[in-house]
């Protein structure tokens, strides 16, 4: 395994090479530094298998997701620095209108240290065999219920939309966005060929990740798929 790491501005981003087919690097804030690393992520990815114009859309999709990952952390340093209980329904919805109205005027450097020592952080890793491309994007921070709810609805009214602006009109939900972000990933995942079904966002072990996977194979079996297979073969040998 080979592990080096990246320091700048007294900011440290461990980057993590497996092997060729996999690739992982960390990161707390959103900066140029960070955007730089997305990109060549996405370039190498393009270069390994040959999709034209595959890095423009991986890049775009990278950056959606690790923005939406940063802001998931901010909001979790923000609550215990305002003493939000995130756990209590009207301390949660009194934090997020607060969380709203402060956001845009955020610096999030001005939260590196908060989120550091607080160990919030987000992975970004690949995984490449001839069969399929998997990317995760994880943050250690638990979605609470009305988030999660918000994400899969978002991600269902998706589904079916046709452009961006009539998912805007038809869905957008005004309390952080209107998940217009999300729909656009499903738009571009579509546009590239792929089946959108195969992007979910899911939280487990002290994390929320957000998958999406490229089948390259007509044997590729989804992971979804696999694990209900693997449910039923199990429940039907009980």
């Amino acid at each position: 395994m080979l592990t080096y790491s990246v320091g700048i501005q007294n900011r440290i981003t461990r980057v993590f090479m497996i092997n060729p087919s996999q690739k992982h690097f960390s990161l707390t804030i959103l900066d140029s530094f960070v955007r730089d690393q997305l990109k060549g992520f996405s370039d190498d990815l393009e270069g390994q298998l040959k999709i034209d114009g595959l890095s423009h859309t991986l890049h775009f999709v990278l950056l959606e997701l690790v923005r939406n990952a940063v802001k998931a952390n901010l909001k979790r340093v923000f609550f215990q620095q305002h003493k939000y209980n995130i756990h209590d329904t009207d301390a949660y919805h009194r934090g997020l209108k607060d969380f709203i109205q402060h956001y845009q005027n955020i610096n999030e450097s001005d939260y590196r240290s908060a989120l550091e020592e607080l160990n919030f952080h987000v992975e970004v890793r690949s995984d490449l065999n001839k069969d399929r491309l998997l990317i995760f994007v994880e943050n250690n921070s638990l979605l609470h219920a009305e988030e999660e709810l918000r994400i899969r609805r978002q991600l269902a009214a998706s589904a079916g939309i046709k452009n961006i602006v009539n998912f805007s009109v038809e869905y957008g939900d005004e309390t952080e966005g209107r998940g217009l972000g999300l729909a656009m990933i499903v738009l571009l995942i579509r546009d590239m060929g792929f089946d959108p079904e195969h992007f979910r966002v899911y939280h487990t072990d002290g994390k929320t990740t957000a998958r999406i996977e490229f089948p390259l194979s007509a044997n590729y079996i989804p992971l979804r798929e696999r694990y209900e297979r693997e449910m039923e073969m199990k429940s039907r040998n009980e």
